[in-house]
Formats: C-alpha cells, sequence, structure tokens
C-alpha cells in the first residue's frame, strides 16, 4: 500500500464503526485514485457519536385495502374433504342419507355402512349354502323349526335312496311307499308286491315309484315354505291394518272421554309404534316395564271399570263433597263452643245425621 492509498482515520466516525449499513468514506484500494486539484482544506467540524435510530420499513401496499375500524378479511382456507367424505373414500361405500360432520352423523354414517357390508357377508353365504337361506327366511317368518326339519330331513330322504337290482328289501320299500302315498290299503298293498316279485317286475316299479316319491316330497317342502310365506304376509298385513286404525282412532282427538290435543297426537302415535332400541322395543315398552305397582294397578282398575269415566269422576266428586262436609261440620261445632265460653248452654244433638243420610 503506497502513501496515496493509505487509511485516513480522520475520516471515520463512530457511527461507521458501529454500523455496518452505513455509508463508508473508506476508499477502496482497488479503485485507481483519479487526479484532482489540490483545494484548500477546511476545517472540519467535530463528529459527535449519534445512536442509531432504526429505520421503519414501509409496509407492503394491501389491494382493496379496508378502512382503519374494520378488520381485514382473510381468504377462507381450504379445509378439504371433511370426515364423512373421508370415510366414504377410505370404506368404499356409498350409502344413501344425509350424515352430517359431527359426532351424530359419523355414528350413523358407520352404522349404515355395517349394515351394508353384514348385508354383503349374508348374500355371500346364501349363494354358498341356499338351504341356509331357506331356513333362515322360514324362521324369519315365524315358521317352527321342527316342522322344518320334519320335512327337509325326513326320516326316509328319497332322493339319496339308490336302487340296487338285488336289493329287495329297498325295491320293496320303496313300492310300498308309494302305493300308501296313492291310498291303498296294507292288504292291497301287500299283494300286489307279492305279485310283483313273483312276476319279476318289482325294480321296474320300484324305480317308477321312486320318481314319484322323490318329486312328492319336494313339493311338499316347496309347499310348507310357501304356506309359512304366505301365513307371515297375512300377518303383516293384519298388524299394518292395525297400526293404520290405531293412527285412525288417535286422529279423531277422542278416547273414552279423553280430549287428545292435536300437537300430541304425533307424538303419543309415535310413542306407541317407533321402536327406540336395538331390540325392536317401543318407548311404550319400556315404559310399562318400568311402571310400578300402584300405577300398573290403577291401569287395570281402569280396564276393570271399562273406563267409564263418567262413573269415576262422578265417585271422586263425592268423595271430596263429603269430606268438605266434614270439615264444615268440625268448623261449626268447634266455633259455637268458643261462643258459648265452652259446654255451657250449648247442647249437641243426640244423634248427627249420617253422611249416607245426608248424601
Amino acid at each position: 500500500m503506497n502513501k496515496e492509498e493509505s487509511l485516513d482515520l480522520s475520516q471515520v466516525s463512530v457511527a461507521n464503526l458501529l454500523n455496518d449499513d452505513a455509508p463508508s468514506n473508506i476508499p477502496q484500494p482497488e479503485q485507481e485514485e483519479q487526479p484532482q486539484e489540490e483545494v484548500a482544506a477546511e476545517p472540519e467540524a467535530e463528529v459527535e457519536p449519534q445512536t442509531e435510530e432504526p429505520t421503519e420499513e414501509p409496509e407492503p401496499e394491501v389491494a382493496n385495502e379496508q378502512p382503519a375500524d374494520e378488520p381485514v378479511s382473510e381468504p377462507e382456507a381450504d379445509e378439504g374433504p371433511g370426515v364423512i367424505d373421508t370415510l366414504r373414500q377410505k370404506l368404499g361405500y356409498e350409502v344413501e342419507g344425509d350424515f352430517k360432520d359431527d359426532y351424530d352423523g359419523v355414528v350413523g354414517f358407520t352404522q349404515t355402512v355395517a349394515q351394508e357390508i353384514a348385508k354383503e357377508q349374508l348374500d355371500t353365504i346364501f349363494a354358498q349354502f341356499p338351504d341356509v337361506e331357506q331356513y333362515l327366511q322360514f324362521r324369519y317368518n315365524g315358521g317352527d323349526a321342527s316342522k322344518y326339519f320334519q320335512t327337509q330331513t325326513p326320516d326316509v330322504d328319497f332322493n339319496a335312496i339308490q336302487l340296487a337290482e338285488d336289493d329287495l328289501s329297498m325295491q320293496r320299500m320303496v313300492v310300498e311307499q308309494h302305493m300308501s302315498l296313492q291310498g291303498y290299503t296294507p292288504e292291497e298293498i301287500q299283494e300286489s308286491v307279492q305279485e310283483y316279485i313273483e312276476a319279476g317286475i318289482l325294480q321296474k316299479h320300484a324305480q317308477r315309484g321312486l320318481t314319484k316319491l322323490q318329486a312328492a316330497q319336494k313339493d311338499r317342502a316347496e309347499r310348507q315354505i310357501r304356506e309359512q310365506q304366505q301365513q307371515a304376509e297375512n300377518h303383516r298385513q293384519q298388524v299394518e291394518q292395525q297400526w293404520t286404525a290405531i293412527q285412525s282412532t288417535i286422529n279423531n282427538g277422542r278416547l273414552k272421554g279423553f280430549e287428545v290435543p292435536a300437537s300430541d297426537r304425533k307424538k303419543f302415535y309415535s310413542w306407541m309404534s317407533d321402536a327406540v332400541d336395538n331390540q325392536g322395543r317401543t318407548q311404550r315398552s319400556i315404559d310399562r316395564e318400568s311402571m310400578d305397582l300402584e300405577t300398573q294397578l290403577a291401569m287395570e282398575y281402569l280396564a276393570w271399570k271399562n273406563f267409564d269415566l263418567n262413573k269415576l269422576v262422578t265417585n271422586t266428586s263425592r268423595t271430596k263433597e263429603a269430606q268438605n262436609l266434614k270439615d264444615r261440620l268440625k268448623q261449626t261445632q268447634t266455633a259455637s263452643k268458643r261462643m258459648k265460653g265452652g259446654n255451657t248452654g250449648y247442647k249437641a244433638p243426640k244423634k248427627l245425621p249420617s253422611l249416607k243420610d245426608l248424601l
């Protein structure tokens, strides 16, 4: 470094040393110094140390700036799919219904999906085992399990019988069963079987009878299922007609002297008809199970009186009147004693009229 490039410390202030961003008067050694005319140096004023004040950066301009007294509305963030939509994607089921993104909505959606899953599993089982579906349908319609198995698994399953040429006992049994089904008497059956054996045509008649027995056995099983289905349908129609009559009666607004307000009719019907638990019980059934003994007896008493509310109201009114009369008689006697100064000058009647005479 030559003499012209030496560092002049007199040109450096304290603020320059403390602030890296402050403008510097230090010449850079890389720059070539240009020749200048000599100028008389003037005395420099003494530089006092100054404390650097923080500079405020200009705030970025906001488009459509709102007034100062109103908060600036920020654009809503994209929340993505809701809980129900996420469950639909994860489970892969599109079920009918409007489910909200809350606890009740999640419970309702999962229960509906669970029912769909159970139905698919049952359909798979029924496809593999049709007889299982047939039995469940029979039982669902109110059929008797013992009767079902008697028909479906009889003592003799003719579909499993194989007639061998030398099996005379099996051939004889088939012919006897077939002729009995046709209405022949035991004597006629024995004579016919003996004739078939002697003529050598027992197997022929056995094979012919076996085909008829198999068809009759199948028809009997199918007929039992059809009859059970018809009984179930008849029962369903009866129940539907009964509930229609109940609803119509409630909507009339009068029940044995009771006035049913219009605002209560729908609620009352739902209380009787709508299932409220997994067992299919209605609120009416639950309330009846929780009744105390006195309430149950009160209802039985109303039934015993044939719900004749007029008589019940009259009896209640007479009981209240008799009690009021008793109270008045007691008050009258007490007041007379107080006015007479005790028993002096007061004579009670020998015998008061009975309540029965008064009423």
